[in-house]
């Protein structure tokens, strides 16, 4: 079996364990049975923190996707290390249907646990996805022809996710219910991971010259 038919196949594996995730997410959306009409509205009202963590997970699996997809349309050659850190992301992706429950089960609760299991399960998905990028890029498997820059700038924005979060592991001791505001950081630290990676790049091109 050759590299580009082994990547293929874990492509298609991954994709799957993403497509599980994904549904696995909807099936927790559901309001108690035999609600009487007139309680539909405040019923609805309750159940916006379970939509909430739903849209939340669904915007990551999603994100988490497509970097996946554009990753290994770069990466063509394969080995047993990328085979066993990809396993190790789509782990934690099978995974977070079980904490987004959780958090919308009892993140309104003064515990700092549903954000922090959260958290470390987010946190978790982009150390690996900024893990296999940059095995991927050093162990010679990815295109030759990806950028250094463009290479360091996708590295960046990947860690600053998860440093975010994992910042908010500590705070959630603090912060308890009020947690996911920390998570709004993720703005500013993805402009700040931009700003790295160019000034990175541009003392690289006051060096050369």
């Amino acid at each position: 079996m050759n590299a580009g038919t082994s990547v293929e196949r874990m492509v298609f594996f991954s994709d799957a364990v993403f497509a599980i995730a994904l549904t696995l997410l909807a099936l927790d959306l559901k309001l108690p049975e035999g609600i009487p009409a007139e309680q539909l509205d405040s019923a609805l009202v309750a159940a916006w923190p379970q939509l909430l963590a739903y849209a939340l997970s669904f915007v990551i699996i999603a994100e988490t996707w497509m970097s996946h997809h554009s990753d290994f349309a770069l990466i063509r050659r394969f080995n047993a290390k990328l085979a066993w850190l990809n396993l190790a992301l789509l782990f934690f992706i099978a995974m977070l249907p079980a904490p987004t429950s959780i958090l919308s089960d009892y993140g309104d609760d003064p515990t700092p646990w549903p954000s922090v299991l959260y958290a470390a399960n987010i946190a978790a998905v982009y150390l690996m996805l900024a893990i296999i990028w940059d095995y991927a890029k050093h162990a010679g498997l990815m295109d030759r022809e990806m950028a250094a820059h463009v290479h360091r700038r996708i590295f960046y924005a990947r860690m600053a996710v998860a440093l975010v979060f994992l910042f908010s592991i500590p705070a959630a001791f603090v912060l308890n219910a009020y947690t996911p505001f920390l998570w709004l950081l993720l703005l500013p630290a993805s402009w700040l991971a931009r700003w790295l990676s160019a000034q990175t790049e541009k003392r690289a091109g006051t060096a050369q010259n």
